[in-house]
């Protein structure tokens, strides 16, 4: 006989229904959820009234929100009351979920409303929530889900807490009572020597489990690793075993100290294993906040310098305009061109750097000599290929005058003989610099997020009722010129679309431009002030000569050097140049006249 699935499937609905039945938070639930899908629409208004009905429905029973927490269908309806409650609902929601916290961290679902607690909480919930996994740090440190939110709760965590979390991993001890007066690993052992091999081995075992489970990218651990290889005494060891573990420590400040001391500390074999670790994450690590220090401090100690371009350069050079572009990235590339360059990098930073000089045999310049011997070929030819590039913005070209100050010979010709015909272009504009804003990292208080999120809401809600009769009012502007019409449809462009800036009439580059130049002066043959000079055209000067900051540049380049003078007076000897020079007012142009001896 022939199967009817229209009606199995039918059974099979009735089936699960039954058993959803069966549970005793079905009906509440059933009611929530009706809420929930008007709660979690953008047009829906008072949120905060529909978030109280809904608490109200599930706290008949002082178990329904457990429950609920623990269910895939429901753990979101939570995540989005605390995202849409008032603050005071969001902490005595907090509150009833607060003795369920552990397991909550390791659940594939309520752990989003962990989430969802330390993005929308307020800070004293924060520190009740570090406060309820206190005693199970390690656990929770080594398990899959768990691990990504100890990291968000370490860096919520008030100090006093952080001190806490951190003496979980010294040991048994420390996992029910803590000492307030334990603030680093060395202080659990300062009065009590005899204690120290114990308490380090809990340690090293401690970091060796999340090691081998490879859940190292956490800022805790990395913390706790610091301070465990500046107590221990075999450095060698511990290095070989966080080798392959590396990359994932180059995500915070303390994991890169970290990397960095084990690098220092390693053996021969063991450097060569990090350098293969991280070398599919060259990139990442080069343009990172914390990462480029860990590859600043190996160019900085590695002996082997052919070893260091093959294995970290030559991977990331054929990125370079990515590097340089990065405020992160072109530190690398200055300090292959420039280490320890006051001009390029603070004195504490490369104080910082050369402590691990310690760790060297060769001496400090002969390394650095040879490492700029092998970079600068390719650097200069990269230069020359995409030269408009290295003078797209003012901050790339301050990494040019770098670059240009410190590669010399054939190389520097070739490099500066490239940018002089880019400068000398006449449509040469540059990119607009980052928005200071946009540089700038978000403030982490929630509260004045939503409000701030909020405010914008009723803002454009404005915008539109404002804009809406204005459709209305296009028939009584039917008669206007198209022109006029056009005007005022510019004049709503967002101020992100304004045209990029005339490169000589930068501030920026101003200073760019004249920096290359003077230092163009003492190299021999004065290649890119001879190329800049061979690349003008009258029409470009035309345009330079009604722009004061150009006719500096102009001034710089003729400046103590007879023989561009004269060539570039050849330009002067036309009466429409001359002509055009002697009416400017500014001041530039004024020097300039002076310096050419052109009759007033």
């Amino acid at each position: 006989e022939k199967t009817d699935w229209n009606k199995f499937k039918q059974e099979k609905k009735d089936l699960k229904l039954k058993r959803k039945q069966t549970r005793d938070t079905y009906e509440v639930t059933v009611e929530v959820k009706k809420i929930y899908e008007q709660l979690k629409c953008h047009g829906t208004k008072n949120k905060d009234a529909l978030v109280q009905q809904m608490y109200t429905l599930l706290n008949a029973d002082a178990d329904n929100i457990s429950k609920v927490a623990k269910a895939h269908d429901t753990a979101r309806i939570l995540q989005c009351m605390i995202k849409f409650g008032s603050p005071a609902l969001r902490t005595e929601l907090s509150d009833k979920l607060m003795p369920d916290a552990v397991a909550m961290c390791q659940s594939k679902y309520s752990h989003f409303c962990i989430q969802a607690m330390l993005k929308y909480c307020n800070s004293a919930t924060k520190s009740k929530l570090a406060d309820a996994l206190m005693g199970n740090i390690v656990r929770l440190s080594g398990h899959n889900i768990a691990s990504k939110l100890i990291d968000d709760i370490y860096q919520a965590a008030s100090k006093q807490q952080r001190c806490h979390m951190r003496q979980e991993f010294y040991g048994e001890l420390y996992k029910k009572t803590k000492d307030t007066n334990v603030t680093t690993l060395t202080d659990t052992f300062k009065d009590a020597s005899n204690m120290k091999a114990s308490i380090m081995g809990a340690v090293k075992s401690n970091i060796d489990h999340l090691a081998n489970k490879k859940l190292m990218d956490n800022q805790l651990l990395h913390t706790v690793i610091v301070e465990y290889l500046k107590a221990s005494d075999n450095l060698a060891e511990t290095a070989v075993t966080l080798a392959a573990s590396i990359p994932q420590m180059l995500s915070t400040k303390e994991g890169t100290e970290a990397a960095t001391l084990c690098f220092y500390a390693s053996e021969p074999k063991t450097r060569r294993a990090i350098l293969k670790n991280i070398k599919e994450h060259l990139l990442k690590i080069a343009v990172h906040e914390f990462g480029h220090v860990f590859l600043i401090s190996l160019f900085n100690v590695l002996d082997d310098t052919k070893a260091a371009k093959k294995s970290v350069y030559d991977p990331l050079h054929g990125d370079l305009k990515t590097l340089v572009a990065s405020p992160h990235g072109r530190r690398v590339i200055q300090w292959l061109i420039a280490p320890g360059d006051t001009v390029c990098f603070h004195p504490s930073f490369i104080k910082f750097i050369d402590g691990g000089l310690v760790h060297s045999k060769k001496d400090k310049d002969v390394r650095r000599k040879e490492l700029l011997e092998q970079v600068e070929g390719p650097i200069a030819q990269a230069m020359e290929d995409n030269a408009a590039f290295w003078l797209s913005n003012s901050i790339i070209g301050l990494v040019t005058i770098t670059i240009l100050k410190h590669i010399q010979g054939e190389h520097y010709n070739k490099a500066a003989a490239a940018l002089a015909p880019v400068v000398a272009a006449a449509d040469w504009r540059i990119s607009p610099m980052p928005a200071e804003s946009e540089q700038q990292s978000q403030s982490k208080d929630t509260e004045s997020i939503i409000a701030a999120a909020t405010e914008q809401r009723k803002k454009n809600k404005k915008k539109v009722a404002i804009v809406e009769p204005e459709a209305a009012s296009d028939e009584e502007d039917a008669d206007e010129p198209k022109q006029v019409k056009k005007q005022k449809l510019d004049t709503k462009k967002p101020a992100d679309a304004a045209v990029q800036e005339l490169g000589i009439e930068n501030s920026g580059m101003h200073h760019v431009l004249k920096a290359i130049i003077k230092h163009d002066q003492k190299c021999e043959g004065t290649p890119f002030a001879a190329k800049l000079i061979e690349s003008l055209t009258p029409e470009v000067l035309t345009g330079w000569l009604v722009i004061n900051r150009a006719c500096y540049v102009l001034v710089t380049l003729v400046e103590n050097t007879p023989d561009l003078q004269k060539q570039l007076l050849q330009f002067f000897k036309t009466s429409s140049l001359r002509d055009l020079l002697l009416q400017q007012k500014s001041s530039g142009a004024a020097l300039l006249a002076k310096k050419l001896q052109l009759g007033g």
